[in-house]
C-alpha cells in the first residue's frame, strides 16, 4: 500500500502587481529591500511594493539588498498578506542576463 505523499504547491514567479490572492498559493518574488522592521520587510520590484511578514525568521539583509522571496499568499477581505518561507541573497545576480533570459 503506497504511503501518503505530501506535495507542496510550486512557488510561481510573479511580479508584485501580478499577485492574485484568489489563485496564487505560493509565489516567488525578486526585488530590493526598501525597509525592514523586526518581523517584516518591504520589497520593491518594477511593478510595485509589498510587505513580507517574516515571523520567526532572522532578516539578515539590509536596505537596497536584492533578494528572492518564496512566500505564501494569504487572502484577506480586500487584499492579501505575504508570509516568507525562504529569503535568498541575490546581490550577485547579473540583472541584465536575468532580464534577457526571463524577458522582463
Amino acid at each position: 500500500m503506497p504511503g501518503f505523499q505530501y506535495r507542496r504547491h510550486p512557488a510561481l514567479p510573479r511580479k508584485i502587481a501580478e499577485i492574485n490572492p484568489e489563485s496564487d498559493i505560493r509565489v516567488r518574488l525578486l526585488g530590493k529591500i526598501m525597509d525592514k522592521k523586526n518581523d517584516s520587510f518591504i520589497i520593491e520590484d518594477e511593478s510595485g511594493k509589498a510587505e513580507i511578514i517574516a515571523e520567526d525568521m532572522e532578516i539578515s539583509f539590509n536596505k537596497e539588498d536584492l533578494v528572492r522571496v518564496f512566500a505564501r499568499v494569504l487572502p484577506l477581505e480586500d487584499s492579501f498578506e505575504l508570509r516568507a518561507e525562504l529569503i535568498q541573497d541575490m546581490n550577485k545576480l547579473d540583472m541584465d542576463l536575468y532580464k534577457k533570459f526571463h524577458g522582463s
